[in-house]
């Protein structure tokens, strides 16, 4: 009995392995032989459609190697127009989309996003080419459509780097910001497609070649239903990602002065004079370069501009140079000869010019000090700022040589001024006039002898950038040594020079020298046992619609200190008879923080 039931079950099981067999050999048949055609056909309607690849900008660091600007991923959403249709679930690809981060938004309607994809459909040749739908998607927006996909025939995803910024220092001026490519940047062979990003502004802007990398294609394979199978990597071209840049900055030096000005509106500059590396460069009010990652905001851009906040002060910005440019005209005198050691002005807090049109009621020209400084010579008068020796001496001057302007014109520009520096970023020329601009803007009658105390003391219509005057102090402390400022490390230094003798730059370093460390000195304030520092004040009246009592504070000097040498520019807008030397006490602050951080090292 036993010996019966285990045949039965052997024949039982022998049944089911042959039904089993059978199985998979009919499927086999099946797909081998009856539906070749039909996989075929299917495999053959399988596309390879190319998506551009975008590289990642290359990384920005400052002079030791910190990470001043990176990138993250982010993700740009396209769909190829073939394969979109009615069953594209559009409403719950808008909940995603603007439930996302605020960057991810859509600004157009439903009909009109629909709209907008058939018309690339009805296209024979777009139709192909996947549309970019919105850029710098978050992974967890992208995510939420991935679950989705289905609902989406069409849609496809790529990477597309973004930067990253550091919250302090800001360096929003220097690095500049990005936006999509203009549309006369967007035609047949070019690298750019609508919605790519360039550099704007700063050195995202003048080397955006070298930071953009270079674009990849991946090559998609999409079936018959529009559903994107992956990518074939052996047809992809991969990227090549920007190349990276070091800059001159020194990220712990401009996050101070990124503070020190934040209560202010003007410029700060730092540098190396001996080889014209820029240490620090900040303008002040700034704006926020993570704001033009994704579409910013039509009230903050009008805000901005409104404010300015957009233009570099430090290089851009134009204004009245006030007594620093006493140094200029200080060059002139002694290297033409028109004053001596012993040629002095006494000075009584004033200085009375007749006035031809009405000889009763002369010009007056004061000085800073209203007591006046009595009798000084050169070295006196730029020590205690003393305007009117510089009247004096610029009239007499003139008696015998009407067109004194186009000199002090020429003399100008030897040490930097009335022309661009030559950074790589954007700058102004800047303005010193000479008899023709003169001529052109005050008529024939000119010269007048009214307008060159004022030309002397750096009023009138002369402009200076902090840019060009820190070139200017760098030129004094160079000793007529003209080094190109830079903005980027290991460049090549350029330099020329300028044919003044030893005795003149001997007057004017030993006079810069007594303005801080003179009790009499302007300057005096920044004196330090621990450095040289040499300097000069400055302050200028501007124009105001709300107020008489608007004054620029300058400071220019320079330090050495441990065979070292840093120069600085500070100019601060907008402050009147109280704050007017606020300029050389943020000065303290910056040489304090250098010679701290030298000696501790």
């Amino acid at each position: 009995m036993l010996k019966n039931n285990n045949i039965k079950k052997a024949r039982v099981l022998n049944r089911i392995v042959f039904l089993v067999f059978f199985l998979i050999l009919s499927r086999y048949f099946f797909i081998q032989v009856l539906s070749k055609q039909q996989f075929v056909k299917s495999a053959s309607d399988n596309k390879y459609t190319n998506v551009e690849s975008i590289p990642p900008r290359g990384i920005i660091y400052d002079r030791n190697g910190t990470v001043i600007v990176s990138n993250r991923n982010t993700f740009s959403i396209k769909i190829y127009p073939n394969h979109f249709d009615d069953s594209f679930n559009t409403d719950l690809f808008y909940k995603i989309i603007n439930s996302a981060d605020k960057r991810s938004k859509l600004f157009i309607s439903k009909n009109q996003f629909k709209n907008l994809i058939n018309d690339y459909k009805r296209n024979t040749v777009k139709k192909y080419k996947p549309i970019t739908i919105i850029n710098f998607v978050d992974f967890k927006t992208k995510a939420l459509l991935s679950e989705n996909k289905n609902d989406f025939p069409g849609l496809v995803f790529s990477i597309n780097p973004s930067r990253f910024y550091q919250k302090s220092p800001n360096i929003s001026h220097v690095l500049g910001y990005l936006r999509p490519v203009p549309k006369d940047s967007v035609y047949h062979g070019s690298y750019y497609n609508i919605n790519d990003i360039i550099g704007i502004d700063g050195v995202e802007k003048v080397y955006e070649k070298k930071l953009r990398g270079k674009k990849g294609e991946e090559s998609h394979i999409i079936n018959t239903y529009g559903k994107d199978l992956g990518i074939d990597k052996k047809r992809s071209i991969p990227y090549v990602p920007g190349d990276d840049l070091y800059l001159t900055i020194d990220n712990d030096l401009q996050a101070l002065i990124e503070n020190i000005l934040s209560r202010y509106t003007g410029s700060i500059i730092c540098m190396n004079p001996q080889n014209g590396q820029i240490l620090g460069m900040a303008s002040a009010p700034d704006y926020s370069l993570s704001q033009f990652i994704g579409p910013l905001k039509y009230d903050t851009w009008q805000t901005w501009k409104k404010e300015k906040r957009l233009v570099n002060r430090s290089t851009a910005g134009t204004y009245h140079p006030g007594s620093l440019y006493k140094l200029v005209t200080s060059v002139m005198f002694l290297d033409k000869q028109m004053v001596g050691d012993d040629d002095t002005v006494f000075c009584n807090g004033k200085f009375e010019l007749e006035d031809q049109s009405n000889p009763e009621k002369p010009k007056i020209f004061r000085c800073w000090k209203e007591e006046g400084h009595g009798n000084v010579n050169l070295h006196d008068a730029i020590v205690q700022s003393c305007n009117v020796y510089f009247y004096d001496m610029i009239l007499k001057n003139q008696a015998t040589n009407k067109y004194i302007i186009n000199d002090l014109n020429k003399y100008a520009e030897k040490l930097g001024l009335n022309q661009k520096v030559g950074i790589e970023i954007f700058e102004k020329s800047g303005r010193i006039p000479d008899s023709d601009w003169m001529e052109i803007n005050y008529g024939k009658t000119w010269p007048k002898k009214g307008s060159m105390p004022n030309l002397s003391i750096g009023q009138g219509s002369n402009a200076v950038t902090p840019l060009q005057v820190i070139n200017l102090i760098n030129i004094i402390a160079n000793r007529g040594n003209v080094v190109k400022p830079t903005l980027f490390l290991n460049k090549e230094i350029n330099s020329s020079k300028i044919n003044i003798s030893k005795y003149v730059w001997d007057v004017i370093q030993n006079s810069m020298f007594d303005v801080v460390n003179e009790e009499i000195g302007t300057a005096y304030y920044l004196k330090d046992e621990r450095a040289i520092i040499r300097g000069k004040t400055g302050t200028a009246q501007t124009i105001s619609k709300s107020t008489n009592d608007q004054l620029l504070s300058w400071f220019g000097g320079y330090m050495e200190l441990n065979e070292q040498i840093f120069s600085i520019v500070v100019l601060v807008e907008d402050t009147n008879s109280e704050t007017k030397s606020i300029a050389k006490i943020l000065s303290k602050e910056i040489f304090n923080f250098i010679i701290e951080r030298n000696t501790n090292e």
